[in-house]
C-alpha cells in the first residue's frame, strides 16, 4: 500500500490556514480530522480509547504491580493505546492507522508554532476560548512559559512522528492462541512484509527527521539539528529523483509531476534554509561581525521565511550601531567642505544609506534593479533612507533654532546645513539619474520605428521632472565656510557646485525644448511656427550649455553630456529643415487633398492622412458623341411598347391613365 503523506499535508496546510501562519485554525482542523479518523469503519476497535475495546491488539500492556481495584474510576474508563502492538496485516488493511499518528504530530506542531508566534508578539491566528494553549484564562503567560510549552509540544510531535515511522516498517505477525490459552506469533521467521511500500516508508522517515530537527532547533542543539535536517534533505532529494525516474519510465502521471515539484520545493525552500541556519550557528564562534554578514549574505535566500534573513538584519543593525558608536565613517565631503558628523543617530542613518546604496548598485550592475520588483523595492528603500537622514538633520536644526547666535552655535548650524544639503543632493541625483535613464530608454527603443506623439509626450514629461529636480539642486543650501554663515541663512556661494548645477539646468532646458518642438511638429498636432520657435530656443540653449559644461573642470560625466548635446544639435538642424519645408508647403501651396491620388499626380501639395487612391465606384463623366452614333443606335431600338406600358400604369399607377371611377364613393376607390 502506498500513501502520499506529504501531498495530503500540503493540501491541508493550504486549505486550513497553516500556509498563512494561522496555526490555531490548523490545530482545530487536526482535532476534527482525528475524530473522523478514529471513528472510521473498521478502525474503531484499535484507535478508540473506550474500555469496551480493551481486548483489542492496540491496548498497551500494563506494568506488573499496577493492577488492582484502587485508584480513580477514570483510570478504568479508558485504555492506553500502543499502535506498535497492532500486527502488520491489520495495519495494511486501512490507511487510518497511519493518518492518526501523523495528524497527532501535526496538531502538536501547530500548537507549538502558535505558542512560539505568541511569544514573539506576532499572534498565533484567530482562536476562541483561550486559543490552542488551553481554554483556562488563569493569567497571562510569560515568554519563558510560552517557550517551554512550545518545546513540550514539539517533543510530543517528534514522539508521534517516531510512531508513524515505526508503523511503516512494522513486521509484527498476527498472534495465535496456543493450546494452553496463551498467545503467540503465527510467523516467527521474519517473512512478514511491511504494511506499506518503500516510498511511503521514505516519506515517513523524512517527516520524522524533519520533526526531530525542529525540536533540536528549538532546544538550540545545533549538531543534532544539523544531522536530522541533513537526513530529511537527503530523503526529500531521493524521493524527488525516484518520482522523476517513475515518470520517465512511463509510469508517471499528473500526480507524479506534482510530487516531483513538491519534494524539490520542500528540499530547497523549507529544509535547506533551516540546515544553513544550523550550520551558521555552529560556525558562529570565532567569526567577526563582518565575516558573519558575508556568510549570511552568501547563504541566505531571498524568501522571508528563511531564518537567516532575520539573523542577517539583526547583525546589520548591530554592526551599524557599533560603527556609529565608535565614530568610524563620520565625515562627509560636500561642496569642497569636509563635514564631521558628530551625532550618533545621523551617523547610523548615513551608514545605513551607504549599505543600501551598495546593495542597489550591485543589483544595478547585474541589470535587475530597474526591471524587477526587487530592484524597485531596494531603490525605494534607499530613498527612504535619505528621507530619514534629512528628517534627523532637520530635527537637530530645530533644536538649535532657539539658541543665540555665536561662533560655536553657528559652526554647528553650518555643519547641519551641509549634512542636510549632502543628503538632499544625493537623493535628487539618484532620482535624476533614474528618470534620465528612462527617457533615454524610450528614445532608444523607438529608433527603428520612429517616435510617436505619445512617446514624445512621455519624454517631455520626464524632462519636466528632471528640470524641476535640477533647479532644486541649484537651490540646495551649503558651501562656503563657517564665517560666511550668519546664523540663519548663508549667502549664495559661486563655487564649482553651483556652476555645475546651472550648466545642467541649461542642458535639460535644451533637451526639453527639443522634444517639445518634435511634439508640436508631429502630423497630429502640425503647429509648425511654434515648433520652429522651440527649435531655435533649444539650439541656443544647447550651445550655451556646451560652453558652461566645458568651463566646469571637475564636473562628473561632462564628456558624455557634451557628446550627447552634439548629437542632439545635429538632430535639431535636420529637424529644423524638415519643419521649415513642411511649413512652407502648407502655407504657399493650396491643398487639393480632396481629390483622389490618381487625379493629382502632378500636384505637390500636403495631403491629409486619409487620401483615397481613386473614387469607388467611379463617377459618371459626360462624353461627346457624333450624330452617326445615334443613327446606328436607332437601328437597334424596337417598337415602342405602348400597350405594355398602359397595362403596367393601370396596375401600379395612381389611376390617372385609366378610366375614372365615379359614384358617391368613387373618391375612396382611387
Amino acid at each position: 500500500m502506498r500513501i502520499y503523506l506529504h501531498s495530503d499535508l500540503a493540501a491541508a496546510h493550504a486549505a486550513h490556514g497553516a500556509s498563512h501562519d494561522d496555526h490555531a485554525q490548523y490545530a482545530a482542523y487536526c482535532t476534527r480530522r482525528l475524530s473522523r479518523l478514529r471513528h472510521g469503519k473498521g478502525v474503531r476497535r484499535e484507535l478508540l480509547r473506550c474500555r469496551m475495546f480493551k481486548a483489542a491488539h492496540s491496548t498497551r500492556a500494563e506494568a506488573e504491580g499496577k493492577e488492582g481495584s484502587g485508584g480513580s474510576k477514570a483510570r478504568h474508563a479508558y485504555r492506553a493505546i500502543d499502535l506498535a502492538n497492532v500486527p502488520a496485516e491489520i495495519l495494511a488493511s486501512n490507511p487510518n492507522y497511519f493518518w492518526e499518528p501523523l495528524y497527532c504530530a501535526e496538531r502538536c506542531w501547530a500548537a507549538a508554532m502558535a505558542a512560539k508566534a505568541e511569544g514573539n508578539g506576532m499572534g498565533g491566528g484567530s482562536s476562541t476560548g483561550g486559543g490552542v494553549l488551553g481554554g483556562n484564562a488563569r493569567k497571562e503567560r510569560t515568554p519563558g512559559k510560552l517557550r517551554a510549552h512550545s518545546i513540550k509540544r514539539l517533543r510530543k510531535a517528534a514522539k508521534f512522528a517516531g510512531v508513524l515511522e515505526a508503523l511503516t516498517t512494522s513486521t509484527k505477525a498476527m498472534p495465535v492462541e496456543t493450546d494452553e490459552g496463551e498467545e503467540g506469533n503465527a510467523n516467527n521467521n521474519g517473512d512478514v512484509e511491511p504494511p506499506v511500500d518503500e516510498h511511503t516508508q521514505m516519506e515517513a522517515r523524512a517527516y520524522a527527521a524533519w520533526m526531530r530537527g525542529n525540536l533540536a532547533l528549538e532546544q538550540n542543539h545545533w549538531p543534532a539539528a544539523c544531522a536530522e535536517y541533513q537526513a530529511a534533505l537527503t530523503l526529500c532529494e531521493t524521493l524527488a529523483q525516484s518520482t522523476d525516474a517513475e515518470g520517465c519510465e512511463g509510469k508517471g502521471s499528473m500526480q507524479q509531476l506534482e510530487l516531483l515539484d513538491f519534494f524539490t520545493h520542500r528540499a530547497q525552500n523549507v529544509i535547506a534554509p533551516l540546515l544553513r541556519y544550523c550550520h551558521y550557528e555552529l560556525q558562529e564562534k570565532g567569526m567577526t561581525p563582518t565575516e558573519k554578514i558575508s556568510f549570511l549574505q552568501s547563504s541566505s535566500s531571498v524568501g522571508e521565511g528563511d531564518p537567516l534573513q532575520s539573523k542577517l538584519n539583526t547583525l546589520k543593525a548591530e554592526t551599524l550601531q557599533d560603527q556609529a558608536t565608535s565614530g568610524s565613517s563620520s565625515q562627509i565631503v560636500f561642496r569642497e567642505n569636509t563635514i564631521a558628523v558628530e551625532t550618533k543617530e545621523l551617523r547610523m542613518a548615513l551608514l545605513k544609506v551607504q549599505d543600501l546604496r551598495t546593495e542597489w548598485e550591485e543589483d544595478a550592475k547585474g541589470g535587475s534593479s530597474g526591471t524587477t520588483n526587487a530592484g524597485d523595492a531596494k531603490f525605494m528603500a534607499l530613498l527612504n533612507g535619505y528621507d530619514d537622514a534629512i528628517a534627523l538633520a532637520n530635527q537637530e536644526r530645530k533644536q538649535l533654532a532657539a539658541l543665540k547666535a555665536g561662533p560655536a552655535v553657528n559652526a554647528k548650524r553650518f555643519q547641519l546645513v551641509n549634512v542636510l544639503g549632502y543628503c538632499k543632493y544625493q537623493k535628487l541625483r539618484l532620482v535624476m539619474g533614474r528618470n534620465e535613464g528612462m527617457a533615454d530608454g524610450i528614445v532608444q527603443r523607438s529608433q527603428k520605428k520612429g517616435m510617436a506623439l505619445k512617446q514624445f509626450e512621455e519624454v517631455a514629461h520626464l524632462y519636466d521632472a528632471l528640470l524641476q529636480d535640477a533647479r532644486a539642486v541649484a537651490a540646495i543650501p551649503g558651501g562656503g565656510s563657517p564665517e560666511d554663515y550668519d546664523g540663519e541663512t548663508a549667502a549664495a556661494v559661486e563655487d564649482e557646485f553651483l556652476l555645475e548645477a546651472h550648466a545642467n539646468i541649461l542642458r535639460l532646458r535644451s533637451l526639453r525644448c527639443y522634444y517639445l518642438a518634435r511634439m508640436h511638429a508631429s502630423p497630429a498636432v502640425h503647429k509648425y511656427p511654434e515648433a520652429l520657435a522651440l527649435l531655435d530656443q533649444a539650439e541656443s540653449l544647447a550651445q550655451e550649455a556646451s560652453e558652461e559644461i566645458g568651463a566646469c573642470d571637475q564636473m562628473e560625466g561632462a564628456g558624455g553630456m557634451l557628446e550627447k548635446l552634439e548629437g542632439v544639435l545635429e538632430e535639431m538642424r535636420g529637424e529644423k529643415c524638415r519643419v521649415l519645408a513642411v511649413a512652407y508647403l502648407s502655407k504657399h501651396w493650396p491643398s487639393t487633398s480632396g481629390k483622389p491620388l490618381l487625379e493629382r499626380l502632378h500636384d505637390y501639395d500636403v495631403p491629409s492622412a486619409s487620401t483615397p487612391l481613386a473614387h469607388v465606384p467611379p463617377r459618371l463623366e459626360p462624353m461627346a458623341c457624333k450624330p452617326s452614333f445615334f443613327d446606328v443606335a436607332l437601328n437597334y431600338v424596337s417598337e415602342y411598347p405602348a400597350d405594355e406600358l398602359e397595362r403596367a400604369l393601370g396596375e401600379h399607377g395612381d389611376g390617372t391613365g385609366a378610366e375614372s371611377k365615379g359614384g358617391l364613393l368613387g373618391w375612396f376607390r382611387r
